[in-house]
């Protein structure tokens, strides 16, 4: 796995265990197989709190909150002619400025809440079977092929997600072509992603390694939706479902350092709605645009420090009586509450992640702060909505599954 994916940098699978049993008997299934995992949970305070919609969201007094991060494990067979890869558990993403309990499955709330209900217990599973050193086929509820992060927090080196994340396709049901020749490697995907049940988002991933070992590499995805889905009448992120996407990332390793940028430019065509469904249209282009930059710095085999500054602005016509249906992209459609973030917001943050690892165990203090501008009255941070700046401090702990 890339250094994106682990809780410091300094190169691939730097920081995480892993736990590799060999498996005989088993036919196709033999081989090594390859376990992570583990259990995280965290406490968090904030300022500038949105109301609480749902009971029971974990929240102590006003302003903390306390829940289960994750409780999961990753299983990754990758010898043989046949592959096969699960993960499953119970997991949640907070998102970088996204805290209130409405609408958001991505904020604050615990796990297991109203605001935060608990997911399916598979995250995304897939088999493999590949004949050939430079072809191989996938099926199953595949993971994305975009961006730099990922759903599991511990595998980032932040504990916040960016917006980036938080806007890109899902995993989903279907198939996969996966080429490789020399450092390069190309991905096309067709699912269901945005779990839509509808098998019509084509995603790409072109992957450039500039180095033998990938640590240091370069990225280009998209994805588009070769159909309609979904009612805009019932929000629900329609936007997401019927978006087309251009992205670019890299990841490069120099010494202690490990920098990840990573840009994004999502987009809702306006024939996403004909007018002989009648239903609402988006009568003009509604889009997000959204840039990122993980700097970590690996201070000894025990510390690492990770800034990330991030900016997302969402383009929308803010006269439209359905901007909130089509140009929220920050909350996935909510519909307008304090901390959803209306159409023609500015989300600019950043958030310091200074890790301690020991083995197995991991603790992570976070401070993260994010500015909005060009929001409506009523959409913006604090009980009445009209608060542009929010605080949040983070301590998360963690127990991870095999050995370094």
């Amino acid at each position: 796995m890339p250094a994106a994916f682990a809780l410091g940098g300094g190169g691939e699978g730097a920081n995480m265990p892993v736990e590799t049993v060999h498996v005989d008997g088993l036919g196709p299934l033999s081989g090594d197989w390859n376990f992570m995992g583990g259990v995280s949970g965290y406490a968090s305070m904030l300022t500038n709190r949105s109301p609480t919609v749902f009971s029971n969201e974990g929240t102590i007094g006003s302003n903390l909150k306390y829940s289960i991060g994750l409780a999961a494990i990753q299983i990754h067979k990758a010898t043989g002619w046949l592959h096969f890869t699960y993960w499953g558990g119970s997991w949640q993403t907070p998102s970088i400025g996204i805290t209130s309990d409405y609408g958001a499955f991505n904020g604050l709330a615990r796990l297991g809440s109203g605001g935060n209900p608990l997911p399916s217990p598979t995250f995304k599973w897939w088999f493999t079977v590949q004949p050939s050193q430079y072809w191989s086929v996938s099926a199953g509820e595949l993971a994305s092929t975009e961006g730099t992060e990922i759903g599991f927090d511990w595998m980032n080196p932040t504990f916040f997600v960016s917006n980036l994340n938080n806007m890109q396709a899902t995993p989903g049901y279907g198939g996969q072509l996966n080429l490789f020749y020399g450092p390069v490697t190309f991905n096309l995907q067709l699912s269901d992603s945005y779990h839509t049940a509808r098998t019509n988002v084509l995603s790409d991933l072109l992957t450039y390694n500039l180095n033998s070992d990938g640590s240091d590499n370069v990225i280009v995805f998209s994805h588009t939706n070769l159909g309609h889905t979904g009612n805009p009448a019932f929000g629900n992120g329609f936007l997401e479902k019927n978006s087309s996407l251009v992205g670019a990332g890299a990841q490069w390793i120099q010494g202690p350092w490990t920098f990840i940028p990573e840009a994004e430019y999502q987009w809702l065509p306006k024939s996403s709605v004909t007018a002989a469904s009648g239903n609402p249209r988006p009568l003009t282009t509604y889009y997000n645009v959204s840039a990122m930059m993980d700097v970590t710095y690996q201070i000894n085999p025990q510390w690492s420090v990770t800034v990330q500054p991030s900016v997302t602005y969402q383009k929308g016509d803010k006269n439209d009586p359905n901007q909130n249906l089509f140009g929220n992209w920050l909350q996935f459609g909510a519909a307008p509450n304090p901390g959803t973030f209306s159409a023609g917001t500015t989300l600019t943050a950043i958030q310091v992640d200074p890790t301690w690892q020991e083995k197995n165990v991991f603790i992570r203090p976070v401070a993260a702060f994010t500015h909005l501008a060009g929001y409506q009255p009523g959409t913006g941070y604090g009980l009445s909505g009209n608060s542009a700046n929010q605080f949040v401090g983070v301590l998360e702990v963690g127990v991870l599954l095999g050995k370094l």
